[in-house]
């Protein structure tokens, strides 16, 4: 996966470790670490001639750097690239697509535009099963207002295809959950003014360079305006996301034998 070096993040080596800052308000120490692999680390973040983000290629960075740049993007350091953002080309064109009925009234609150580089997805009485075709066909990022309920909106994930978990990894953990059972036709949530509100909000932060919804889903419930933050996971065996080979782990006591076999 490609991945981009935020500009207004910095690097600094030091005995200690590797400090990543965006600010004296936003640092991070990254403690222990071999001095190759902090100088490694920090180069990401050198600046480029022209002013452009750094491109990183995570199949081109050697062992062990490699495995910290999970904690970089986790930060917000280091970001998917591709991710819709408004530039001296003009505004990120945002689109919706409703998954369920449309009532009235609701189409005209939405942004259309006809080839967007966002796409907010509406669920209002669709399946947890339609949301696997949206992340089938979808190949722009996206991100989900789920108003299928009675009296919770719960918007998120944002998802960048093939850089985390997809809107089916969201419908197969949920429907394991909770099943799978078809929305009222008039969900009491739609009723709502305050989700369409939140959602342009959290348009507007996306195009600003926000990733606090990337394989995150916040709930609201509309009643007693309580919240919830639950991270969504890729599940395994998801026809959408790309596969991850299974690999073998070593544990740390090393290769004992039990019942005439190697425990690894």
């Amino acid at each position: 996966m490609s991945l981009v070096a935020d500009p207004a993040w910095h690097a600094q080596v030091r005995d200690e470790g590797l400090v990543v800052y965006a600010g004296a308000d936003l640092a991070y120490l990254i403690p222990d670490l071999p001095k190759a692999v902090a100088v490694a680390l920090a180069g990401l973040f050198e600046p480029v001639p022209g002013g452009v983000a750094r491109t990183v290629d995570e199949s081109r960075v050697g062992e062990p750097a490699r495995r910290y740049l999970a904690q970089l993007r986790t930060l917000g350091a280091l970001r998917p690239a591709g991710l819709p953002a408004d530039d001296v080309d003009g505004p990120v064109a945002v689109g919706t697509r409703v998954v369920g009925r449309a009532p009235a009234g609701l189409a005209e609150r939405l942004p259309h535009h006809e080839n967007p580089d966002l796409l907010l997805v509406v669920r209002t009485t669709g399946t947890l099963l339609d949301l696997v075709e949206v992340a089938r066909e979808t190949k722009v990022p996206h991100l989900l207002l789920d108003l299928a309920y009675h009296h919770t909106a719960a918007i998120g994930p944002f998802v960048v295809p093939g850089a985390g978990a997809c809107l089916a990894c969201l419908a197969v953990r949920a429907g394991r959950r909770w099943g799978d059972p078809p929305p009222p036709p008039h969900p009491a949530a739609l009723r709502h003014e305050f989700p369409l509100s939140l959602a342009e909000q959290a348009v507007r932060n996306i195009r600003n360079g926000s990733l606090a919804l990337l394989d995150t889903v916040v709930t609201v419930n509309l009643d007693e305006f309580t919240t919830t933050r639950e991270s969504v996971l890729p599940a395994a065996g998801c026809e959408v996301c790309p596969t991850v080979e299974l690999g073998r782990v070593t544990l740390p006591w090393g290769d004992h034998e039990r019942d005439g076999s190697p425990v690894t």
